[in-house]
Parts: structure tokens; sequence; C-alpha cells
């Protein structure tokens, strides 16, 4: 039996929260409001009511009341009845975060996977200490300082294989064909890549380029794959945001500003707050101005993306392919609490250059509000009417606001049946392929030839079969038949990773016969027009 604190402690603890929270309320968090305007005579009378349900839950509550987990809770059920953006992160959520963004962690620098309660590397990442010591995509880590690694987390590696710069690391290593056998490792920085891929297609003139998400890195990243691909010969491009829900807007207003003419408008934020309304405007420093360029969109291309999107399209810049944008036209804005956790707190809608704000209504649910994203296709005719505002872009094309950004070419997405995807769900696909890379051995094509040629026989697709059954997933003829190319081209995809040791080449299989590429490289001419009518126009 739990032993219950005296009242006069608890009652303290309790007064604390709803002070904090009044102080939230009040829009004195952070140093004394960041030029907030709070509403008079709104919060006294609705604060006397949560003073009243503290006591209450003091007074009468089964259970000694859990400070921490009430002052959380009430945080994020105040954040929640704003707005689906405005959210409280825990302290050990948001160093993830700020890792993620800021591009970098220190560490071995390895892509990893749990499979058969293994850690497994699918890919050491270059220049890395993992990579500089020999590590191989399919070795299995068994040992880490000592320690068995055997039905190890995902949590627990990251907690085992980080550490500070320059301190070490023992691991063991199985490798098929060989003794387990003992490494040292350096820690050192370790890049978190924005730039996904970026290589030529095989037409040898078009660039393409995937942004995965807008971190501190994007904009060098981008730069570095534009020079090269300049020095490969590129004369058009295909910039893929599929996928990409957002990041830090200073970096999608650096990614458009390498297509805008210098002194357009990027895009506008609108707030209550002093400060919260600026505009990013383009510079003189863009690069790639008449380039031919067709920017590829889809419903979970949000935030950072659909601002780039939205630029491009109101300037008539390139063209935007795809599916409908996810909607999100709010700025959020980080508030670093005491203990390391973060309020984000919305302080200003975003509009494109021609006034667009694509926020999505959000009025029936947070739920509802992120499913409605992914439900609504291009044929969902409800989400523009006859009465919704109408837009114009530079040579007069209407657009609509309140919805995400419309592609100019809208591609139906595919659809895959249930057996396909529960094989991709469950990692069925994957674990065949990655085992069926490894008994390969080194490539004997280039991989021009393999990305070419090479296919899966009928034995190995038998294999497979076999294989997917095993792990609980029987064979469906039906399902088969209709996503058969789809799962060989996903088998392809991660034999090329595994047999040429990187990521551009598992990309490169994957969008070769892409509907979505495909389209883009049929209407380059229509790109080509929209860039010089853009250049026209800005040289008078």
């Amino acid at each position: 039996m739990q032993e219950r604190p005296s009242p006069r402690r608890n009652s303290g603890s309790l007064i604390i929260i709803a002070a904090l929270l009044a102080a939230f309320l009040l829009g004195t968090w952070a140093g004394g409001g960041w030029g907030t305007t709070p509403v008079s005579g709104l919060l006294p009378n609705q604060f006397s009511k949560f003073r009243e349900v503290v006591k209450l839950v003091e007074s009468v509550y089964v259970d000694a009341p859990n400070d921490s987990l009430m002052t959380e809770g009430a945080i994020e059920g105040l954040l929640e009845k704003l707005d689906p953006h405005s959210v409280y992160i825990p302290p050990a959520e948001q160093n993830r975060i700020s890792e993620r963004f800021e591009g970098e962690f220190s560490g071995i620098g390895i892509q990893f996977e749990i499979r058969n309660d293994l850690l497994t590397v699918v890919s050491p990442i270059p220049g890395t200490p993992a990579d500089r010591m020999g590590l191989r995509a399919g070795d299995k880590i068994v040992e880490i300082n000592g320690v068995s690694a055997v039905g190890i987390t995902n949590d627990q590696v990251l907690k085992r294989l980080r550490g500070p710069e320059g301190s070490t690391v023992n691991i063991q290593v199985r490798r098929n064909g060989r003794d387990p056998f003992d490494l040292e490792l350096t820690r050192g920085r370790i890049p978190i890549h924005s730039v996904e891929a970026a290589f030529l297609l095989n037409d040898g003139k078009t660039g393409y380029i995937m942004i995965s998400q807008f971190t501190s890195v994007t904009e060098s990243e981008l730069d570095n794959a534009l020079a090269r691909l300049d020095g490969q010969g590129m004369e058009q491009l295909i910039l893929d945001l599929r996928g990409n829900s957002g990041g830090y807007r200073a970096m999608a207003k650096e990614v458009a500003d390498r297509f805008i003419h210098g002194g357009n408008i990027i895009a506008t934020t609108r707030g209550r707050a002093r400060g919260s309304s600026d505009t990013l405007w383009a510079t003189d420093s863009a690069t790639h101005t008449y380039l031919p360029l067709a920017v590829l969109v889809s419903n979970g291309s949000a935030s950072a993306s659909e601002i780039v999107a939205g630029a491009i399209q109101d300037h008539d810049r390139g063209l935007i392919l795809g599916q409908q944008t996810f909607g999100k036209g709010l700025v959020q804005l980080p508030f670093e609490l005491d203990d390391g956790s973060v309020v984000r707190v919305t302080i200003s809608r975003w509009y494109t250059p021609a006034g667009r704000c694509v926020q999505r209504p959000y009025d029936e649910g947070i739920g509802e509000y992120l499913m409605n994203a992914y439900r609504h296709g291009n044929s969902d005719s409800t989400l523009v009417d006859s009465t919704a505002e109408k837009f114009y872009t530079r040579t007069g094309r209407v657009m609509y606001g309140a919805t995400g950004i419309r592609p100019d070419v809208e591609i139906e997405p595919a659809t895959l049946s249930e057996y396909a995807a529960g094989l991709l769900s469950d990692r069925v696909l994957f674990n065949w392929a990655q085992d069926y890379a490894d008994g390969l051995g080194r490539p004997t094509l280039e991989f021009e030839e393999f990305l070419r040629s090479w296919s899966l026989n009928q034995r190995a697709i038998r294999s497979f079969i076999q294989y997917a059954d095993s792990e609980g997933h029987p064979f469906d003829k039906e399902g088969w038949e209709l996503d058969k190319d789809y799962l060989l081209m996903q088998i392809k995809a991660e034999v090329a990773q595994r047999m040429y040791n990187g990521r551009d080449f598992l990309w490169q299989v994957l969008i070769d016969g892409d509907a979505t590429v495909d389209s883009a490289l049929v209407r380059m001419g229509e790109a080509d027009r929209l860039a010089r009518s853009s250049s026209l126009r800005e040289n008078g």
C-alpha cells in the first residue's frame, strides 16, 4: 500500500502546478512574455476553475497525485486545445529532435536495425569511424564494451554506441564466413544528412536531388549537390520533397532562394505577438534561376516543403507534380524550460508569395486532422469549391489556399494490397533481401549494367515467398500478382544498396519507373518554358 504524502506537502506541490500554468497562460514564460498581449479579463475566471479542480484532486483522488505527470498532462491538454502543432516536448524527446535537426551527433556512424534480436549494420556512414574501421553491411554487433548486445533495443543501441567525441567503445562483430572479432572505435562527429540522394539520371542531363528534411545542413548539402551535378553536365533538375515533413523555415528560404531571382518574396508570416511577422526575400545569390525545374510533392510534404513548393509555383518558376501536400501553414517558436523540455507555441501563419495560407482546418480534432491529410485523394473535389478564395500566380494561373499546395500535375498515389503492405511493414522483404545480397558477395556488374539488366531469378523468388510464409505472411496469389513488380523493385533496391554500399544506389533503383519521376521527365519542356518566362520577366 502506497503511503500518501501529508496534505501540506501535496497542497504545496499542486499550488506550484497551478502557478506554473498561470504564468504560462499569462504569457510571462521565457523571460517576460516574448511580445505577448494577454487578453484582459479572460484568465482570472478560467484559472479559478482550474484551481478548483486541483483542490478536488488533492482532496479526493484515490492515490497520491503524481505532480510531474499532472503538470505535463495539464500543459499538453492546454496546448492541444490551441492547434495541432502547439506541443509540449519532454527533455529526452527534445534531445533527439535537436540532434536530428542540428545535423550531427557523436558516435560510431552506422545505420542499423534489430533483426532476430541482433544489432545488424544496414550500412556504415561514409567517412565515419565505423566506415574507417571496416564495418560492413550485414555485420552483427554481438557485444558492446563486454556486455552482450543480443536482444538489445533501439534506445539501448543509441545509449551504448553514442558518447562524447574522442571516447572509445569496444564491440565484438560477427560476420558471415569468419570467426567473431573485436574492434575498438573512437567516437566522432557523425553527420545526419538532409540531402538523401543526388545523382544524374540515365539520360545524362537530368539531375535528381531528394531532400528528406530541412535541417541546419540543408543549405550546404544542397549547394554541394548542385555543384557536383553541374560538373557532371546537369541541364535540368528534379527536386524531390515527397514525404519531407519540414524543419527549419530558414532552410526552406535558402532552398527556394537557389532558384528564384533576387528581390522576390518567398514567404511572409503574420502573427499577433511582437516580432512574429516578417517577410522572407529571395536574394541575388540565386545560383540556378534559369534551370528547368520540377518539384515533386506528396501528402507527406509539409511546412518547409510547402514553403518551397508554394514559392516555386506562385512565381511560375517550376512545375509542381505529385499529390496535394499536407497543409501546414502555422509557424511555431520553441521556448525551452528549465528542465530541458520545450514548449512549441504557434506564433504566426505563413503565406505564399501570392498570399495563400495553406493551413487545413483542424476544428474536428487532432486525430481527424492528421488522418485527413492522407485520406483525401487528388479526386476529392470537396477540398476546393466555387466559394473558395482564388489566388493567382505571376502568369495568372488560379490557385487556392487552405488545403495545402495543389500540384500543377496530379499523380494518383500507388495503393498496395494487404499482402504487400504486410511484407513491407513487418520488414519481411528487407530482411530477406539483405540476407540474399550478403550471399551474393561482391558485385560482378558495373552499377549501370546492374540497373539495366539485373533481376531476381525464379528460384530466388520462390525462396522469398517461402521465407515470407515462415514469417507469418502466407502466399496471397492475388496480392502478389497485383504488386509483384513493386515488390521485386524494392528487393532490387535493397540488393543494390548492399552490394554497391550506398543509399544513392538504392534510390536510383527506386525511382527507375517511378510514375511521378517519369511524368516530370515527360513535362520538362513545360518546366523549361516556365524557367525561360520567369527569367524574361525578371530581365524586363
